[in-house]
């Protein structure tokens, strides 16, 4: 096949997504011919559309993955990226043996969407998927299709292009090769006015009925290079990743068992697939750890092997001697975690300053002074360079400050010393502060975001009972009620924001008072709870597809 001719600037296409939709149509409903030149589209566009800067994403159907991977293939070895090409398949069938998923991942990325289980499977399985592509896409482009005349509700051209037009994405229907896409067009030519791709009625028409596969795709690249589509930031094109983890004292090595075990089943790092890593409390001493290139395994060792020197608790005697302490002052000592957190940051070297962290670091605290919210920042905008020269583990003391268990924690930069206390006062779970980052500070389109939430472990809770208390009946549900609210209230509005198939939660839910904050003798069980979450075959196949993928992040700029 020749190669596409340059209409555009390389880079013209940079970033934009495009939904392929479609697939051969049955022989008994098309020609040789007419499937012959539906693949030669499919091939000269995707090629283009590589060579432009764009990517292609395509619902991984059988007829057309073949075709697209080889475009991709050939795109590598002319120095291109392998997420040029991103092919999305449900549970439903990756989970079949046939499917050869690790051999498409040499030349593209898979992600792979959940399944459901019922009487419906395979038709909400795949509206799952449609689902996650039309969310990740800025213009489709139709062709060829099957089912219409066989089975009209299982031809997926009609629905995937009323998602789209609900969505007011860019929309291209070519029908002019064949298919469903042919006889949608010919049933429902008012469907021409509605595709806003910024093309009038009549060159609508021209594309709808069009044979010329060199023509199709040169005009189609040309217009997507007119319109003002939201063109990607981010290293792979298609999503900046968020890692957001929750506050939990002890409970972090519910959250250090996930990371590790995903580290060790993708045998890739966290540091290296994550944009910016946002973590509260015990979730911040997670963070920074992974900031500084820690492997989780060793930072889950950490909580195994220090966790009881930093919240002793072991007998009958101690626990009543910390009760009594905890009623006059902090219960316990933050000289022995400032220390323990030195050590496991910096073993025998000296201390590592915020702007050194690998990735982008954003961790909650509260300014007790001031009594406000603050976040530490690693210096990624040139608004936010303060924070930039304190030490790492002064960090980590910060957000893990919790009122009662440690006293406020002083911390300097270059100009003057501060106290803080734990950030989980405001954001336990700080996903959204990690949203609103990329978007108003970094400048990334809600489009280009994928957000991974991890919790460290949860349980039901009610408070039914304080219908009608008073002081006494509200003493200790009152900070655990605001602690829930806020938490809830921060994961529904992220998962909102963001979009429900661009958030992933991660957590379990625990029987009432099975895990304390401040509970070492349970380490091993949350670790256990963790490596066993981790696991589950639908929640690592998306940590595979979608965050532990092999595409590295771009190195993130700084600002001094």
């Amino acid at each position: 096949m020749p190669p596409p001719s340059p209409l555009l600037n390389p880079a013209s296409l940079t970033g934009v997504r495009i939904w392929l939709s479609g697939a051969l149509p049955e022989p008994e409903h098309s020609t040789d011919r007419e499937r012959t030149e539906i693949l030669e589209f499919v091939s000269r566009f995707s090629a283009k559309v590589f060579q432009l800067g764009g990517n292609i994403i395509h619902g991984s159907h059988p007829s057309f993955t073949p075709t697209l991977l080889e475009q991709a293939r050939i795109h590598i070895e002319n120095g291109g990226k392998k997420d040029s090409l991103i092919l999305a398949v449900s549970r439903f069938w990756s989970k079949q043996s046939n499917i050869p998923i690790d051999e498409w991942r040499a030349n593209c990325l898979v992600y792979e969407t959940p399944e459901v289980s019922g009487e419906n499977a395979r038709d909400e399985s795949l509206k799952i998927l449609r689902c996650w592509m039309v969310a990740r896409c800025d213009a489709i482009v139709v062709i060829g299709g099957k089912w219409w005349q066989e089975v009209a509700g299982r031809a997926g051209v009609p629905v995937e292009v009323g998602l789209a037009m609900e969505r007011g994405i860019a929309c291209f229907l070519l029908g002019g090769l064949g298919g469903v896409a042919h006889d949608y067009v010919a049933r429902h030519p008012e469907l021409l006015r509605k595709l806003k791709n910024g093309l009038d009625d009549a060159t609508n028409h021209s594309l709808a009925t069009d044979g010329n596969i060199a023509s199709l795709s040169d005009k189609i690249c040309e217009q997507l290079g007119r319109l003002p589509l939201i063109h990607g930031k981010s290293s792979d094109g298609v999503s900046f990743r968020i890692l957001a983890l929750d506050g939990g004292g002890i409970k972090g090595a519910f959250t250090a068992a996930v990371l590790a075990t995903w580290e060790q089943q993708t045998g890739l790092r966290i540091v290296d697939h994550f944009d910016l890593i946002a973590g509260t409390s015990t979730g911040g001493i997670l963070a920074i750890g992974l900031g500084l290139g820690l492997p989780a395994k060793q930072i889950l060792d950490f909580y195994k092997k220090r966790g009881p020197t930093i919240f002793p608790v072991t007998s009958f005697a101690s626990k009543l001697r910390y009760k009594i302490r905890h009623l006059f002052r902090p219960k316990f000592s933050q000289e022995i975690l400032l220390r323990e957190l030195e050590k496991a940051y910096y073993g025998r070297n000296s201390s590592i300053l915020l702007k050194e962290s690998k990735c982008r670091l954003l961790i909650p605290s509260y300014h007790a002074v001031a009594g406000a919210s603050h976040i530490f920042r690693t210096p990624h905008h040139q608004l936010f360079t303060g924070d930039a020269n304190t030490d790492l583990a002064h960090v980590a003391l910060a957000t893990a400050a919790a009122p009662t268990f440690f006293c406020a924690a002083k911390v300097g930069n270059m100009i003057s010393e501060s106290t803080f206390f734990d950030g989980g006062v405001w954001a336990n779970s700080p996903a959204m502060a990690a949203i609103i980052e990329a978007t108003c500070f970094l400048n990334i389109p809600l489009d280009r975001i994928d957000v991974l939430s991890v919790g460290t472990t949860d349980e039901p809770f009610t408070v039914r009972k304080q219908k009608r208390s008073g002081i006494s009946g509200w003493s200790m549900k009152l900070v655990n009620l605001l602690m829930n609210a806020q938490v809830e209230s921060s994961q529904n509005h992220a998962k909102l924001l963001a979009g429900e198939p661009k958030f992933l939660r991660v957590n379990v839910m625990t029987s009432p008072g099975t895990y304390a904050l401040d509970s070492s003798g349970e380490i091993a069980e949350l670790a256990s709870l963790g490596n066993r979450e981790a696991e589950k075959p639908e929640i690592l196949s998306q940590i595979r597809a979608r965050f532990l993928n092999g595409v590295s992040v771009a190195p993130w700029e700084h600002f001094e």
